[in-house]
């Protein structure tokens, strides 16, 4: 799958929209076309409300973490549903540091080993000081039962 400039630009302008926090959306296309990216959609990353009423549970905050609003989620998906569209990519920000897909994001992006939005891949974006830096697109490997990473920028 290729990330379009033009895709990688809103994801790159939503996170420095929002920093110095991280930004989370979704990017969508027709079901029918594996490959053809459409639309970024912005979701909200409800972290800090997490990490508010349970520390312990999550130890991060939007500063260095995510958690797309569910509510918001699922009401997408059944719209692009009705629309012949679907989600392909979960997009995120990294803070001043580069784009990697750590170990957090792995475990939030499997259940029990295997993913837990098959054919849904993973867009990092680096946001530097209010600048855009590398991305990285993380891909799960049904062999190897991890995710192959390739760099966009």
């Amino acid at each position: 799958m290729k990330i379009e400039p033009f895709i990688l630009e809103q994801c790159y302008a939503h996170g420095i929209d929002t920093y110095p926090k991280e930004a989370c959306g979704l990017i969508s296309g027709p079901i029918d076309q594996e490959e053809l990216l459409l639309k970024v959609h912005r979701m909200s990353n409800v972290m800090d409300e997490y990490h508010a009423l349970d520390p312990k549970q999550y130890p991060r905050t939007n500063r260095n973490g995510y958690i797309i609003n569910p509510e918001e989620h699922l009401k997408l998906e059944d719209r692009l549903m009705q629309q012949g569209q679907k989600v392909k990519v979960i997009y995120h920000t990294h803070v001043d540091i580069d784009a990697f897909f750590s170990e957090i994001d792995k475990a939030y992006a499997l259940w029990d080993g295997e993913p837990s939005y098959p054919d849904v891949h993973y867009l990092v974006c680096g946001i530097n000081n209010r600048q855009p830096a590398d991305a990285i697109l993380a891909v799960f490997n049904p062999v190897t039962k991890d995710f192959d990473v390739v760099r966009v920028k």
